[in-house]
């Protein structure tokens, strides 16, 4: 293998002083890659909650230099997205993460699309995860987003506040899936997933995630045989409708929105 088949990636902060910058040292050899016309465009950093209130001109800077690694649809993983004391930032594409339970049945935990992140920081362990479409993926070290936090302390409360937002979806996952029937997780996931993914339809809210039975029954803990008859069970009740992988639930099932109240009037 050529040098050709590599690039450099490195991170470079300004500082205030002219001509002045600090070097992130976080020089990975990562295999180039060739672009592709499946994958869909990544999205730029500027738009990610995580990079919130950053320069413009710093996120550019940064944008053009942060690695992205493209990883096809029920691919193996590849390496860089393993690395250990890494944070890892969805730019395109649905990626599951798994967790394994003390019986080794593993379950969906969560679905990451573009602006989310997980993460190899303070672990040795890898992350259980997988392409369920064609994504895109920048890898960030531990070093580089310490250099990063101290230039702007703000990304450290940007990236707390994503991740106390995973802690709280994945709360919820758990209480979710230790319902007892498999057509209430089923029901209770739909609607956890419709107000993440859906798209509003004439007759309802339609998730088009494109999950095989498989996979909706790691989503809730249960066997695929269990899933198919709950969904026969929640499409015999009007709860759902399905097209194929496409599923719709129906408007009159969709819980109504209640605004929240001002914060004067909470006080």
């Amino acid at each position: 293998m050529t040098s050709s088949d590599f690039h450099q990636i490195a991170i470079t902060i300004w500082c205030d002083s002219p001509r002045m910058a600090i070097a992130l040292k976080e020089v990975s050899q990562l295999p180039a890659t060739p672009s592709r016309p499946r994958f869909a465009s990544r999205l730029s950093i500027a738009r990610m909650d995580l990079f919130g209130g950053l320069p413009a001109a710093d996120l550019t800077m940064l944008e053009n230099r942060l690695p992205v690694v493209r990883w096809p649809r029920g691919g193996e993983i590849p390496e860089p997205l393993l690395r250990p004391d890494h944070l890892f930032v969805v730019r395109a594409g649905r990626i599951a993460v798994f967790e394994s339970t003390a019986a080794g049945h593993e379950v969906m935990t969560a679905i990451l699309d573009d602006g989310n992140v997980y993460s190899t920081l303070g672990s040795a362990t890898e992350p259980m995860i997988a392409a369920l479409e064609d994504s895109a993926v920048s890898p960030l070290s531990g070093q580089s987003l310490e250099a990063l936090m101290s230039r702007y302390p703000r990304l450290g409360r940007n990236l707390a506040q994503v991740l106390s937002e995973r802690t709280s979806t994945l709360s919820e996952t758990v209480a979710l899936i230790s319902e007892m029937r498999v057509e209430d997780r089923l029901r209770a996931r739909l609607h956890q997933l419709a107000d993440r993914f859906g798209v509003a339809a004439p007759e309802g809210i339609q998730l088009r995630l494109d999950l095989t039975h498989a996979q909706w029954a790691s989503l809730v803990g249960a066997s695929r045989e269990a899933v198919t008859t709950g969904f026969s069970k929640l499409r015999g009740a009007g709860q759902i409708t399905m097209d194929g992988r496409a599923i719709t639930i129906p408007w009159h099932v969709v819980p109504p929105i209640v605004p929240e109240a001002p914060a004067h009037a909470a006080a």
